[in-house]
């Protein structure tokens, strides 16, 4: 992935933390990625930059938890990280911490863990499955075991799901899949009221993805399981295949 700027904080200039937003609830944040082909340094680039900008507005006490979709993982998911967010500067004063020393640990402690996490999980082989569905309840889990904070997931993925049912072969009306006893396994009481950001890849395979369905049965799913603003939820990610 290419080294972009990290913060190095304002400790100490004057009015610079004059608008720091404080008292809002933390944020456990849910990175699942599916770079079942690897991601170009493009798209990893613009992953990074979107990632980074919930990570640098995320409240105190906020945490991430990073999860890979790959086959060789138990059921086709393993989370790979858990980095929490120090204190910012601008949450600290001389009398009682080091806003300085808080600005310097920023970067090193934060935001390059969470940016190199990212990184390793978009450059990895090859994986022939693609366990979406599973990831995304695995992260779900997360939210229940912290109800005080807000959920927020962020879905890196061409969207093509292959395991218990496969998308290559046609993507199932969702109606359909509702009646399927994978939908009973797969949903998750954690993904209501949840934030949803949907990152998507571009499919690696030209012409055999029928886009509009796939987008229908994903906005479908989301809002099925109560996630907030779903519709506003999906981005493309800039660059081209790796």
């Amino acid at each position: 992935m290419s080294v972009l700027p990290l913060a190095a904080g304002c400790a100490g200039e004057g009015d610079g933390c004059a608008d720091w937003p404080a008292g809002l609830p933390p944020e456990v944040i849910a990175v699942v990625v599916d770079a079942t082909d690897g991601l170009s340094e493009a798209q990893r680039a613009d992953v990074w930059s979107r990632v980074r900008g919930v990570a640098e507005a995320a409240p105190a006490g906020s945490v991430f938890h990073l999860f890979e979709v790959r086959s060789v993982a138990r059921g086709g998911v393993r989370e790979s990280a858990r980095i929490s967010r120090p204190p910012h500067h601008c949450e600290v004063s001389h009398w009682s911490d080091n806003p300085d020393q808080r600005a310097a640990q920023w970067a090193p402690l934060y935001l390059r863990p969470l940016r190199d996490g990212l990184g390793s999980m978009s450059r990895a082989g090859p994986s022939d499955s693609s366990a979406i569905l599973q990831a995304v309840q695995s992260a779900a889990r997360r939210f229940v075991d912290s109800e005080e904070a807000r959920g927020h997931l962020i879905l890196i993925s061409d969207l093509m799901q292959n395991v218990g049912v496969d998308f290559y072969r046609g993507i199932p009306p969702f109606e359909d899949f509702r009646a399927t006893s994978l939908y009973r396994e797969v949903g998750s009481r954690g993904l209501n009221g949840a934030a949803l950001t949907v990152l998507q890849l571009p499919p690696s395979r030209d012409g055999l993805v029928d886009d509009r369905a796939l987008r229908d049965f994903w906005s479908a799913f989301f809002t099925d399981q109560g996630m907030l603003e779903v519709e506003t939820a999906f981005l493309a990610v800039e660059g081209g295949r790796p």
